[in-house]
């Protein structure tokens, strides 16, 4: 069973089993052992009235201090938020994590350059044919001899004939040595396209890239080019024999390769330079507080929630003892009446004594019916934290064990439990780190944004021949056909860099107001540390006032009941001394419960209730 406390070692008061002081009336009065589950099923049997019947139409169910707590943890929706909640921060921290992991691309891509006959009818200006042999007249004498001038230029008096070699003028034209003829439009069919043979061009791409925490960043890819080509240019003194082996090696050689490197990094004392002005370490960082941050806003909630509950727990039985005290003063009282009863004949009472102790009877009724009620009320403000059903009675089966339990003495060093070890203090703690971080990074981005480039390529060329398979050409890359070094330096400021100066506004605030909840969440701490041992000391103090004044009630009844049976008293101030014993008792009892919630409030404020519990 788990315990609240343990006896320690010191303790500065004891918490000892009630006794009534006045040992004629004391077995009356305390009626036996405190069970509270006799106690409830009693009061929901038989024809019970006011509240006490809906005892009949609820479920008890027995539970312990350590059986609550369990429950609260493993079922409370508050709490079952607040894991959801860490898991989900968690996720984040993957997701910001993902920023700097190697990134490996792969492609690969294939082209068919292919050509097809393609004959088409084209129209143009051409020169007009002339037959040398042609002799329309039948003379005998080819007609472009007989003065047929627009067909032939005449050169020293000669006719200059028209030649054709393969359909083809050759020397067509008006001037010396041409045949005169001029260019005519006309229309024949000629060849727009002839079938080649097929080019073939297969790139396969291997790139890798990553970013750095301090903002640098940094790719490398290798290419390797498969380039089948129909012609190829052949290098000086070299003569092509076949378009698929240009050199009469007896071998194809179309592979190439490529690679290429790129690396960016800001200067030092500009935007984006170290783990302060990267951006996406900035998001991880804020990630990985909100993770911490998840996990003390779940201690937090398991520390008011379990506060809250066993306050409930220990008003429960707070009732339940006034319950009890209410009931054994009533049997005490009852019998007095009965007796007062006897007598009413006899000329030593009046009817309106009796009617006194009628009233006060009745009075213990309705305060017993208050007490059932705030009894239900926690019972069901329980219930509500344990997510349980409703139709639910609670009784607290380990009441009596924890009333006889001692309560240690604060710690020395409550006030530094505190300050260290509560949730609430790491979370607004962990929430000026954040705006800290917040600050330097908006610090940073309000820099100038200059960035050293550095790029180098090393390519191979296919101009003339390449590689006959990509291992040779990989092999051979550091002997490229061309290298391309670059080294640069990239500039860039906003004109007013407004944006970024009124988020560095904005972050220099949240710091203030984060630095400010800080404080307060520290000194509502160290307060709520001050009054849980106020209210400790108070209990002590109502504990020892209450023993004297029950010493004092039960010595002070006793005489008026022995004046009572001489005459000398009335039945009035025997009812009073008798109220005073019961006032007494509820202080005395009162004050017990007390001591516990003001441990309890302790613990919390300090942080520790849920180990204390697990001890």
């Amino acid at each position: 069973m788990i315990r609240l406390h343990q006896a320690l070692p010191g303790l500065f008061l004891a918490l000892l089993p009630f006794t009534l002081v006045a040992p004629a009336h004391a077995q009356a009065m305390e009626g036996g052992g405190f069970d509270p589950v006799a106690m409830v099923r009693l009061a929901a049997s038989g024809s019970a009235t006011g509240v006490r019947r809906l005892l009949d139409s609820l479920a008890p169910r027995e539970i312990t201090l350590g059986i609550l707590a369990d429950t609260l943890l493993r079922e409370n929706f508050g709490l079952l938020a607040a894991r959801e909640a860490i898991a989900s921060a968690g996720t984040q921290i993957t997701q910001r994590e993902a920023a700097f992991d190697l990134n490996l691309v792969t492609s690969v891509s294939l082209s068919v350059n292919k050509t097809a006959d393609r004959i088409e009818t084209i129209g143009r200006p051409r020169t007009a044919e002339t037959d040398l042999t042609r002799d329309d007249d039948g003379d005998g004498i080819p007609d472009f001899v007989q003065g047929n001038t627009g067909t032939v230029e005449e050169v020293d008096g000669e006719k200059v004939p028209c030649v054709f070699e393969d359909d083809r003028l050759i020397n067509g034209g008006v001037g010396p040595g041409l045949c005169g003829q001029e260019p005519e439009y006309s229309e024949r069919e000629e060849a727009a396209s002839i079938k080649g043979l097929p080019g073939k061009r297969l790139t396969t791409t291997v790139e890798m890239s990553k970013m750095f925490t301090f903002g640098a960043q940094g790719s490398l890819s290798l290419s390797s080019i498969y380039n089948s080509k129909a012609g190829a240019q052949a290098p000086a003194l070299t003569r092509p024999i076949s378009a698929t082996d240009p050199f009469g090696w007896g071998e194809k050689l179309f592979w190439t390769s490529s690679a290429s490197l790129s690396a960016t990094m800001p200067l030092p004392y500009t935007k984006g330079f170290g783990r302060v002005g990267s951006p996406e370490n900035f998001s991880l960082e804020a990630a990985r507080s909100g993770s911490r941050r998840a996990v003390f806003a779940e201690q937090a909630a398991r520390n008011a929630t379990l506060a809250e509950a066993l306050q409930l727990y220990w008003d429960m039985i707070r009732s339940l003892q006034d319950i009890r005290i209410l009931n054994e003063q009533k049997s005490v009282l009852d019998q007095r009446r009965g007796r007062v009863e006897r007598l009413i004949g006899s000329g030593t009472v009046t009817n309106y004594e009796l009617g006194q102790i009628q009233q006060e009877l009745a009075s213990f009724a309705l305060r017993e019916e208050a007490a059932w009620t705030q009894y239900l009320l926690r019972s069901n403000s329980l219930l509500t934290l344990m997510s349980a059903d409703p139709d639910m009675v609670l009784i607290p089966a380990d009441a009596e064990a924890l009333l006889a339990e001692t309560v240690p003495e604060p710690p020395s060093d409550a006030y530094d439990r505190a300050l260290i070890g509560h949730p609430e203090i790491m979370t607004a703690q962990e929430d000026l780190e954040l705006a800290k971080l917040s600050l330097a990074f908006r610090d940073n981005q309000a820099a100038p944004d200059i960035d050293l480039v550095v790029t180098a390529q090393l390519t191979q060329s296919d101009l003339s021949f390449g590689f006959g398979n990509p291992a040779d050409a990989l092999m051979n890359l550091t002997k490229p056909d061309k290298t391309n070094i670059f080294i640069g330096v990239r500039y860039l400021y906003p004109l007013g860099n407004q944006a970024a100066r009124a988020a560095l506004s904005r972050a220099r605030t949240d710091e203030r107001n984060a630095f400010d909840r800080a404080r307060q969440t520290r000194q509502k701490i160290v307060n709520s540390v001050d009054r849980a041992l106020a209210d400790i000391r108070g209990a002590q103090s109502l504990m020892l006032v209450s023993r004297g004044d029950m010493e004092l009630a039960g010595f002070a009844y006793e005489r008026i009941v022995d004046e009572r049976e001489r005459g000398l008293a009335t039945e009035f101030e025997v009812v009073n001394r008798y109220q005073d014993v019961l006032a007494a008792r509820l202080n005395e009892a009162n004050a017990r419960v007390e001591m516990h919630k003001a441990r309890i409030r302790l613990s919390a404020a300090q942080g520790t209730l849920e180990e204390e519990l697990s001890r």
